[in-house]
């Protein structure tokens, strides 16, 4: 699909521009650790040795890179995630899911609240459900909202939602289980061409590296 080929195009670019600044400031530091990867996991430790942060914001300063699952929202039941904290409280994030009779993906924006353990969080994109060939996409809620039982047996649907979440999540912020990340979120999806505004919610985990 042409419109799937340029968003991931865009997330592309990106990321590269991401590792590319990465690697930048890794070469200003070569002097430091001539073997150091922007790949490694990047940690900050307190004098105990202990990996320690102060808040989710200072973690995500040092843990740029996350993925995890959700079961869910905007991206169907079940999908795999990824964020790119461009900034500690702000992230870029991209989903690839799938449901009964459907396949879903997912770009979108989040920003951080400051907190410690518990922290609040909001997201917006734009998701695309389609449909597929495994599966009765009867089954699905979302979907039942928007179009009838014909359309979904025989497969014809391919729905555009604009996305909005509000979350909060569970931050582990030391110790050999840091970036450790469990979420909710009640989300409401949006469909223009139908007006229709749809109401769900997802639960996850993340890994931040």
């Amino acid at each position: 699909m042409r419109q799937m080929k340029i968003l991931f195009m865009l997330l592309f670019l990106a990321i590269q521009s991401f590792f590319f600044d990465a690697q930048a400031n890794a070469n200003d530091s070569s002097s430091l650790n001539q073997n150091q990867s922007v790949f490694n996991k990047n940690q900050k430790f307190d004098k105990e040795g202990v990996e320690l942060y102060q808040t989710n914001l200072d973690m995500k300063q040092y843990k740029k890179l996350g993925v995890g699952l959700m079961a869910g929202g905007a991206t169907g039941v079940l999908s795999l995630n990824g964020e790119i904290n461009l900034e500690p409280s702000e992230a870029a994030i991209i989903g690839i899911g799938v449901g009964p009779g459907y396949g879903a993906f997912n770009l979108g924006w989040k920003h951080n609240f400051e907190a410690y353990y518990l922290s609040p969080y909001t997201k917006v994109g734009y998701s695309k459900w389609y449909s597929s060939s495994k599966g009765d996409a009867t089954d699905s809620a979302v979907l039942k909202r928007i179009y009838n039982e014909s359309e979904l047996r025989g497969g014809r649907f391919d729905v555009d939602f604009v996305a909005g979440s509000m979350g909060i999540e569970y931050n582990q912020l030391e110790g050999d289980l840091s970036g450790v990340n469990l979420f909710g979120e009640i989300v409401v999806m949006a469909d223009f061409r139908k007006f229709t505004m749809i109401p769900t919610g997802a639960i996850g985990i993340n890994y931040y590296y």
